[in-house]
């Protein structure tokens, strides 16, 4: 009985092991199942981040370059500087390692001393780390064996001219992303796609042989070729920072460049601007005066309203009202429609009645009857009232339309805003409309319509990049001219072109005038009613011009704009014009457009004297003959033994060159008198009675007008030498139209 039940309980006993061993057996099963297939890419990554040390490689980000392969945006080889804090053997070690690292890195030695004591795999101290301080580094693994600091290529970005052309570039961040500017626009292309190098590692995470390693390559960012071309970029911003001061502007200065033929930016800058290499320290020490007298939310609000209109591009970011340099557009408008011809003719008693409204004209005695044409020189707001009225609401909101202003342009840079135009218009919103005032546009929305109206009448697309090319240098991608719409005819553009070259040899434009070159143009000056009212503050302006060239063969426009110049008289013909005339001064020549005299200005224009010295007394005569130059000698000798002014000086060629045969000129300083308001023929006749020179620039061909000298390059009360050119600027100081 009792081997029975002994049996009997041994079955039981098996078959409850066995049971319990299947159950079991299930259990582990469905977890291996669970894990190995339901979980099976949860676990694997697991499994991986232990038995493997992963590593990004930075792409090195494409460069940025002008229409001639100037790099302007580079990226330069640096390394990241990485800890594996779990590596340092004690305590000693991990404080001679923060000890030497937070000083080679230049950090803080807390910072650094934490972060060794956080006993992490991976630790990122520092990136963009130079060569310099990597080799030392290096040095200092090797003389203390360690195997827990390690340095990843990297790479910086570097903007090698400072702050030139900073609003269309913009910036990256700390993690080479981009923020502003075309490094915003175009991240997706400049950055690349990053590498990785996988290596197996042991239990105590040292990395196993090269056997176990995988290594995928980073993938290079393309490179953009921009239309700007540096040299007139550098010829817009040097002129654009001497507007700013000389004019005394509160609000900044804008100005564009552009190939009227191809929509091409050939140059673009806002004034005052920053340092890409350092776009987040604040450039005007007012407003970072501000933000430092903050603090808490408000510090970090208003130091973040501070940068962003440091970084914003005026001249795409902010509309305005255009004044009277719409009136280019409204003039093609109404040629276009054939509401008026060349023949018409406007009576200006100095303002217009439009529905009770007075409007006045900027001249208050008025213009009295005028052509078209006059009209168009002479500036006159009623003349362009009755012009607007003639096309009628519907046929000038058509046209307003056609030209681009109720849409962004596309251009390729980011922050572009919309004008705003009218919701309703009425008669009293068409009569100041007419002449630019009571809504507004960006400056490249008006300069690109102004383009168009030099061009044969062809609305183009403007942009900034010419082509995306690769590591070799194969092109990715081109964009050339986009054609948007035909806007008015060839011929109106022709007509058009021909009367704004009159603006500015004979009308409020005088002072936009380069000897030799055919410049059109339209001055502008417009009220800033909104922030007068919401400030108290009265008379503020913005001042700006805008203009072609050569008239008979539109290559380029410019447009410049300054917002409140504090300086008398404010108006585009005599704060603007001078700025657009010292661009076209500089960037034509540069172009290769070949300057054609007239009779006169073959009397007025520079020459540059030739070195005569040694010379006897026929070659002398013979070499100044040659230039055009006037002399007279002193002296009784045969040979030349010295000059003045020195060769290769610039200087009127109504100047007179001085001889001396068998002696030489006084060393004695002359004092520099102050030229100020003073005509052409006065200044000249000064200067000559103290033997300097004069090299007279602006309005100096103007006729019947108040031709002043108004800035000097060498200041009066100065000591120079006899025989010293002083370069004056003259203004037509009677355009003072809108």
């Amino acid at each position: 009985m009792r081997r029975n039940a002994e049996n009997k309980m041994l079955k039981r006993l098996l078959i409850s092991a066995g049971i319990l061993g299947i159950a079991v057996f299930l259990c582990v099963a469905v977890r291996l199942f669970y894990m190995q297939v339901i979980n099976h890419e949860f676990y694997q990554q697991k499994a991986l981040a232990q038995q493997t040390r992963d590593k990004t490689l930075t792409p090195v980000r494409g460069t940025i370059y002008d229409v001639n392969m100037k790099p302007l945006a580079i990226s330069a080889s640096t390394e990241t500087v990485t800890l594996e804090a779990v590596k340092i053997k004690d305590e000693e070690q991990g404080l001679l390692i923060a000890s030497t690292l937070s000083e080679l890195l230049d950090m803080d030695y807390d910072t650094v001393l934490k972060k060794v004591q956080e006993k992490s795999t991976y630790t990122e101290l520092k990136k963009g780390v130079e060569k310099e301080v990597t080799d030392k580094i290096r040095d200092f693994i090797s003389e203390n064996e360690l195997n827990c600091i390690y340095m990843v290529p990297d790479s910086t970005r570097y903007y090698p001219f400072g702050n030139f052309l900073s609003h269309v570039l913009g910036f990256v961040g700390t993690d080479e992303q981009g923020l502003s500017g075309l490094e915003s626009e175009y991240d997706d292309v400049l950055k690349g796609t990053p590498g990785r190098v996988v290596r197996a590692t042991n239990a105590r995470g040292d990395e196993m042989p090269f056997d176990y390693e995988m290594y995928y390559d980073a993938q290079d960012g393309n490179s953009l070729v921009l239309t700007i071309d540096e040299v007139i970029q550098h010829y817009l911003e040097k002129n654009l920072e001497m507007a700013l001061y000389d004019n005394k502007v509160r609000n900044k200065v804008a100005g564009i460049i552009m190939d009227v033929n191809t929509g091409g930016i050939l140059a673009m800058a806002t004034k005052p601007d920053f340092d890409p290499n350092d776009p987040f320290t604040i450039v005007d020490e007012e407003d970072a005066a501000a933000v430092e007298a903050l603090s808490g939310e408000e510090r970090t609000k208003k130091r973040t309203e501070v940068l962003n209109e440091q970084w914003r591009n005026k001249a795409i970011s902010d509309a305005y009202d255009p004044g009277s340099t719409f009136k280019i557009l409204t003039a093609s408008m109404a040629l276009e429609e054939q509401v008026v011809s060349l023949d018409s003719r406007y009576y200006c008693p100095g303002y217009k009645m439009v529905d009770k409204w007075r409007i006045s004209c900027w001249k208050p005695a008025g213009h009295g009857s005028q052509s078209l044409v006059e009209a168009i020189c002479n500036s006159c707001n009623p003349a362009f009232i009755e012009i607007g009225q003639s096309l009628g609401i519907s046929t000038f909101s058509e046209y307003f339309r056609a030209f681009g202003l109720r849409e962004k342009t596309g251009i390729d840079l980011p922050g572009e805003a919309e004008g705003i135009y009218f919701s309703d218009m009425g008669p009293t919103d068409l009569a100041v409309a007419a002449f630019g005032q009571n809504f507004s546009i960006t400056p490249l929305q008006l300069i690109t319509a102004v383009s168009a109206v030099a061009n044969g009448g062809t609305l183009l697309q403007p942009h900034v990049v010419k082509e995306i090319i690769d590591s070799e240098g194969n092109i990715v991608e081109s964009f050339g001219r986009t054609e948007v719409r035909q806007v008015i005819s060839e011929e109106t553009s022709e007509q058009m072109c021909d009367i704004l070259e009159q603006v500015v040899t004979v009308g409020t434009g005088k002072n936009a005038y380069v000897m030799g070159y055919r410049i059109a143009g339209k001055t502008g000056t417009s009220e800033k009613k909104a922030k007068e009212l919401s400030t108290g503050v009265t008379g503020l302006r913005i001042s700006s011009f805008v203009a072609f060239a050569p008239a008979d063969d539109p290559q380029i426009a410019v447009l410049v704009m300054l917002d409140e110049p504090d300086v008398y008289p404010l108006t585009g013909g005599i704060t603007v014009a001078p700025v657009i005339r010292r661009i076209m001064e500089d960037v034509l020549p540069y172009l290769e457009v070949e300057p054609i005299y007239t009779e006169d200005e073959m009397e007025q224009k520079d020459v540059t004297v030739p070195g005569v010295v040694g010379y006897d007394r026929a070659q002398a005569e013979s070499a100044l003959k040659q230039n055009g130059i006037n002399y007279r000698t002193e002296g009784s000798g045969d040979v030349v033994t010295d000059q003045i002014p020195a060769a290769g000086a610039v200087v009127s060629s109504k100047a007179e060159v001085i001889l001396y045969m068998g002696g030489t000129k006084s060393e004695k300083l002359v004092t520099v008198p102050d030229l100020t308001g003073m005509t052409i023929e006065n200044a000249r006749r000064t200067l000559s009675n103290i033997n300097l020179y004069i090299r007279a620039t602006g309005a100096i061909n103007s006729e019947g007008g108040n031709v002043v000298a108004v800035k000097q390059d060498i200041k009066a009360e100065e000591k120079v030498a006899v025989g010293t050119v002083i370069t004056v600027d003259f203004s037509d100081m009677d355009q003072r139209a809108e």
